[in-house]
């Protein structure tokens, strides 16, 4: 698909496949790394999600979905969801927040959406941060793409100039909750964004 000039930003970028190059000099930039290359399909876009995640973690759901709806919700994607050999959980950038498997939470409980439910609604119990703290951390993601280190898999793409409009713009609207680019949700896990001290218990469960 070619990205044409009537499209936003955020459409351009969830276009945009990146890839990491160049030496790892921190802990967001080895988080930026492993995300890139342990996933297919990685977008810009789909970097922002995971760092949005790795901070502010799912509150913006719990915000407009009750726990039944939440419960619902989980219930509806384990039955879409195949079982998977893989690990239960997916690390973010720092340590509060995980991504938890869907496909290897099935292979592991089955059909057991209390279990992931009571996982989720343990991020109610969390602190919530600022956004001035995933400003921060978007003002630095920026830096990595202008140090080079984050490119375009198009060479006729300038990710620099693409990714400074989109973030101020995205600032403007308040950092909302992106969704993942469409070839990225197609061929990658579906996953819960969980608290990483509520899956302690998951882990010592015996299928």
């Amino acid at each position: 698909m070619s990205i044409g000039d009537d499209c936003t930003e955020e459409d351009k970028l969830g276009f945009t496949r990146v890839k990491f190059e160049g030496t790892v000099e921190n802990l967001l930039e080895k988080a930026v790394k492993r995300h890139i290359e342990t996933h297919t399909d990685v977008a810009f876009t789909d970097v922002v999600k995971m760092l949005y995640q790795s901070v502010l973690g799912s509150f913006h759901m719990l915000d407009h979905m009750n726990e039944k709806q939440i419960e619902t919700w989980i219930r509806e994607t384990l039955t879409t969801v195949e079982p998977a050999r893989r690990p239960l959980t997916e690390k973010l950038y720092g340590k509060r927040w995980v991504r938890l498997d869907l496909g290897a939470f099935k292979h592991k409980n089955g059909n057991d959406y209390r279990l992931a439910t009571q996982s989720f609604m343990k991020a109610k119990c969390e602190t919530r941060v600022s956004q001035d703290k995933f400003r921060v951390v978007m003002n630095r993601l920026l830096k990595v793409v202008k140090d080079g280190k984050i490119k375009p898999e198009r060479s006729d793409v300038d990710l620099a100039a693409l990714s400074d409009c989109f973030l101020k713009q995205y600032e403007r609207k308040g950092f909302p909750p992106l969704h993942h680019s469409e070839a990225y949700s197609k061929t990658n896990p579906q996953y819960l964004v969980v608290p990483s001290e509520s899956t302690i218990e998951l882990r010592s469960k015996r299928p």
